[in-house]
């Protein structure tokens, strides 16, 4: 999330940790692991040299030793085996200078293109459901919609636990806003459960067919938007490997075969169900947010599409509190890896 957090100091030491009110999106806001990190900064079981494996044995080192234990380890690589034989993997906790500064060394002055990082694991999907539905790789919405939107559709994230403060945000709309509820399409029973107006418990990997249940639902009682659709929106669909243009109607004939007492038979989520979050989704403004149940899968992709289908066809899309926001677990997974 990218906490902004005050530090408190006594006599040169990190003794104390709060969320900063002025922050413009976590407004305060920390989680506990935050609030425990001046106890794991001086944790006596801190790793503060480094260690390097002498007679089997792990030893402690100095600074100098050890980085040149590690220079010559890489140009031993390197000469004997070529510049292909050594690797880069980083981290969304980089600065995305950092990560240019990486990717110079190892692809400009290396000549590997052996370079990557873990949030490529949680933003694959997501980058790829953004770029072929939007064009861009981004989220287009912003930490703000939360105080917009009335219906939040939780789709494959334990946001209670996996992002506390945005969870936190979500519970103060909530409290203030009469209209406010919460969609949770998700097998697990996670503690987002006790919140949520609505569950979708299905079958695992039959979230897709859901959503398809559900455009299915919003255009079969007409709560789309055709002049928004007519506009603004073109339809695509991928045969043989290969992507072709379609028209709304094939589009329309298409999702035929995903009634929701179909889908009901597939995903083990009742009809009515599906029917009620379709209403609801439809509604608005709804912010739909999503982890790595949507992602980390062989469909994250197409998944991530499907969510953004719903979007467009209502119309909740670059409106306050109406958007298709994609949660990752790193505050630059999409700066570190993808820009750097």
């Amino acid at each position: 999330t990218g906490c902004g957090v005050l530090l408190g100091v006594s006599k040169g030491q990190f003794v104390a940790l709060r969320g900063d009110p002025d922050h413009p999106t976590t407004k305060g806001l920390v989680c506990a692991k935050a609030l425990f990190l001046p106890k794991v900064v001086y944790s006596p079981e801190r790793l503060t040299k480094p260690l390097i494996r002498k007679g089997g044995k792990l030893v402690e080192a100095g600074w100098e030793e050890a980085m040149n234990l590690l220079a010559d380890k890489f140009a031993e690589a390197i000469k004997t085996a070529g510049p292909d034989s050594v690797a880069y993997y980083g981290s969304g906790q980089a600065l995305s200078e950092e990560t240019y500064l990486a990717n110079r060394l190892f692809k400009g002055g290396i000549g590997t293109n052996n370079v990557e990082g873990n949030p490529r694991l949680c933003m694959a999907s997501a980058v790829g459901g953004y770029t072929t539905t939007f064009g861009k790789d981004e989220p287009m919405g912003s930490y703000d919609d939360l105080d917009h939107a009335n219906i939040f559709f939780i789709v494959g994230s334990n946001t209670a636990e996996a992002h506390p403060v945005i969870f936190d945000r979500i519970l103060e709309r909530k409290q203030t806003g009469k209209d406010v509820q919460i969609i949770l399409v998700d097998p697990r029973k996670t503690p987002v459960r006790r919140v949520a107006d609505l569950q979708l418990d299905h079958i695992p990997g039959y979230d897709l067919a859901i959503f398809h249940a559900m455009a299915h639902v919003i255009i079969k009682e007409k709560l789309h938007k055709p002049d928004f659709i007519d506009k603004h929106l073109m339809f695509r669909r991928v045969v043989e490997g290969k992507t072709v243009d379609v028209t709304y109607d094939e589009y329309v004939q298409f999702l035929e075969g995903f009634t929701p007492e179909k889908v009901a038979v597939v995903s083990g989520v009742p009809a009515p169900r599906i029917i009620q979050a379709a209403r609801l989704f439809a509604k608005g403004p709804t912010m739909s947010l999503w982890c790595m149940g949507l992602n980390q899968r062989i469909t994250g992709v197409w998944a991530n599409n499907l969510v953004h289908n719903l979007h467009l066809i209502t119309g909740q899309i670059g409106k306050p509190g109406a958007t298709s926001f994609s949660l990752t677990g790193q505050p630059n997974a999409c700066g570190g890896v993808r820009d750097g």
